[in-house]
């Protein structure tokens, strides 16, 4: 790197301004970011800020990470450098000076890009004003990620962005014949109802989601579609929910936290039905999108894409390893 710039560790200068910048000048999908909501994702505890200031004192790039948790795991939230500073190794030099003060100082083992990251960054679907509240990598066709790989980065997993309109969401036109056939093995889709239905806690060990068990117990108060096997009492053997709608960029997206089978009643197209009875119930309930992700090679994808969802971004999840 030249003289001329300089790695300050912290914040210097006007970092959301860059950010803002950079998401235009890089055709990024991330969502311009005002002050408030900047300095919450940005600066909030346990995070790492490097500033690459010029002569003049300018800041012309930065560098957010997480410090490393228990398990020596440290999480690489952005990176950017503006254009006309670009070509002479001032990105690889905040990596550089990152990579040095995660290892050195904090003892990680190693850094992460992935959606476990607790900075969450909100993006655009493209094509739409609809948002979506994380990204759940870095943008695979990124300058960003082509950097990294070239230092070494290596790219473990991939995830698929999601994006459907519920304007008027009608589910596939054979619901009605699969419904007919789970219910004649005794399988219902439905409403949780725990005056009628049980074993909710426990699928969620069956499972093996401690994480989602936590957030649908935590929220009962809302509608969660779930399957019941009525020869079984009742018994809960997949579910969604909770479902709440949120306002996100333009538009007001169906949320939800998670979706699964009990492993013992899988193969038989419920989480599909599951999945559209949602579809249905946020449509109604004014929602106007669904966004998901799911990783690219995950099976679940069968299921969104038959509903209607489509593909709309492909993230990177890379890693770096220390030896």
């Amino acid at each position: 790197m030249k003289n001329e710039y300089k790695i300050i560790r912290g914040a210097v200068g006007d970092l959301r301004g860059i950010y803002n910048s950079l998401i235009f000048s890089d055709r990024l999908l991330y969502r311009p970011l005002e002050k408030e909501e900047f300095d919450r994702i940005f600066f909030m505890d346990g995070g790492l800020t490097l500033c690459a200031v010029n002569c003049a004192g300018e800041t012309v790039g930065f560098l957010s990470a997480r410090l490393p948790s228990g398990e020596g795991v440290s999480y690489l939230t952005y990176f950017g450098v503006l254009p006309e500073h670009r070509g002479n190794g001032c990105a690889s030099a905040l990596l550089d000076e990152a990579e040095r003060i995660l290892r050195g100082e904090y003892g990680a083992q190693r850094i992460d890009i992935v959606f476990h990251n607790p900075a969450h960054l909100p993006w655009i679907i493209p094509g739409s004003t609809d948002g979506h509240p994380c990204a759940p990598g870095i943008q695979s066709d990124s300058p960003a990620a082509r950097l990294l790989l070239r230092r070494g980065y290596a790219e473990w997993c991939a995830q698929i962005s999601y994006y459907s309109s519920l304007d008027g969401y009608r589910v596939p036109r054979d619901q009605e014949k699969r419904l007919s056939s789970l219910a004649d093995g005794s399988i219902k889709i439905t409403y949780y109802d725990p005056a009628k239905h049980h074993g909710l806690a426990e699928l969620f060990d069956a499972i093996n989601n401690p994480g989602w068990k936590k957030t649908v117990l935590a929220h009962l108060d809302q509608p969660i579609v779930v399957a019941v096997d009525e020869n079984a009492n009742g018994l809960v053997i997949g579910y969604t929910g909770p479902l709440s709608q949120v306002r996100e960029g333009a538009g007001i997206r169906g949320n939800f936290c998670g979706i699964g089978t009990h492993p013992d009643y899988r193969g038989r197209g419920i989480a599909t039905l599951i999945f559209c009875e949602m579809c249905r119930h946020h449509s109604e309930h004014g929602a106007t999108f669904m966004s998901l992700y799911t990783g690219e090679n995950n099976p679940a994808r069968r299921v969104y894409e038959y509903a209607g969802c489509r593909g709309v971004v492909r993230w990177s999840n890379l890693r770096l390893k220390f030896e």
